[in-house]
């Protein structure tokens, strides 16, 4: 493997690897990608990326033949650091390599380094991706005071589990609101009948996992069409916790910033590459930086008047994704 100390002595170009859980374009993964730039600085660096696009990629054996691909391209480019951005690089790239010489640094991370059975990795560093559960709900009632239940859905991607014990641990910040189901569906029918239920026994839905939805013929839906079916066939106002959900037609949240997860975790590379701190001195935390955002037109289509206080304070978006010209999608 080539060292970073003798590439900078020679002031070669570093190598960095980029092993993006999902795909590109995407502003997840591109805002992430470029935030890390930012957080690196000013370095002469040589850049590779994969796409685990694991959104079509997505059955557990899919993944791990990504996760083999991604690391083909380490032993015959021999970078000088990983960056990974989501949990399945995690999991089927980085775990690879417990306490290699080849540093890791990951962003946008759902499970802990404990949850996913990395404890004590010497080459391993990284930033946690913590959703703004209790931020979002407060905007939406906000917006809605008449929210008193929620249900929460998701896909059955393991990185959910924590996230969900999460929303249930923080249920004790926001008494006036209760769970009404926590749910978990492989197919897409399921998925529309739960939604479906929801209006009997809940004000509002809490979307989590949507790209691992299964058709009956083993398909994956890809989350543009879920998103679009929730808009057309729900009249229940939702939140979830990233900017592209907005742009689909969930009605409100405080996102989670994919350009800071990338900041933060260009810091923590630049701390290995230029200042020589081992990884395992640099502690991994969550971004707190959060911004409400609101869909208006999903708003207009549920009757909801939002009020010019929460607009002004909030990223607006006027319009659903696929009403725009295919160019700008």
């Amino acid at each position: 493997m080539s060292g970073f100390a003798e590439a900078t002595e020679e002031k070669q170009a570093l190598r960095i690897f980029h092993v993006m859980s999902f795909d590109s374009p995407w502003r997840w993964s591109d805002g992430q990608f470029g935030g890390f730039k930012t957080g690196l600085g000013e370095i002469n660096a040589e850049y590779k990326v994969f796409q685990m696009d694991i959104k079509r990629y997505s059955t557990q054996e899919e993944k791990a033949s990504r996760g083999a691909m991604a690391r083909a391209i380490i032993k015959q480019w021999q970078p000088d650091l990983v960056y990974i951005s989501d949990d399945a690089g995690i999991e089927h790239v980085a775990a690879h390599y417990r306490n290699h010489a080849l540093p890791f640094v990951f962003s946008g991370a759902n499970k802990s380094i404990a949850e996913h059975g990395l404890e004590g990795m010497r080459n391993l560093t990284g930033v946690l991706e913590f959703e703004h559960f209790v931020e979002s709900i407060r905007l939406l009632r906000n917006i809605v005071p008449s929210v008193t239940r929620i249900a929460v859905i998701s896909d059955v991607g393991t990185h959910w589990t924590p996230v969900i014990q999460r929303i249930r641990d923080r249920m004790a910040d926001i008494p006036m609101v209760t769970l009404a189901a926590v749910d978990q569906a492989e197919s897409y029918a399921r998925f529309q009948t739960l939604v479906g239920s929801y209006e009997k026994i809940a004000d509002a839905v809490v979307y989590l996992g949507v790209f691992n939805y299964k058709r009956a013929n083993g398909q994956t839906v890809p989350y543009q069409e879920l998103q679009r079916w929730v808009v057309e066939h729900s009249g229940l106002p939702e939140i979830s916790f990233w900017i592209d959900r907005i742009h689909y037609g969930v009605l409100a949240a405080v996102t989670v910033s994919e350009i800071e997860q990338g900041i933060a975790a260009g810091k923590l590379a630049r701390a290995i590459l230029v200042d020589r701190r081992p990884p395992d001195s640099l502690p991994v935390a969550p971004t707190v930086k959060g911004r409400p955002a609101i869909n208006l037109a999903r708003a207009k289509q549920l009757g909801i008047k939002v009020k010019s206080t929460e607009l002004l304070s909030s990223e607006v978006v006027t319009d659903f994704q696929w009403q725009r010209p295919v160019k700008d999608r």
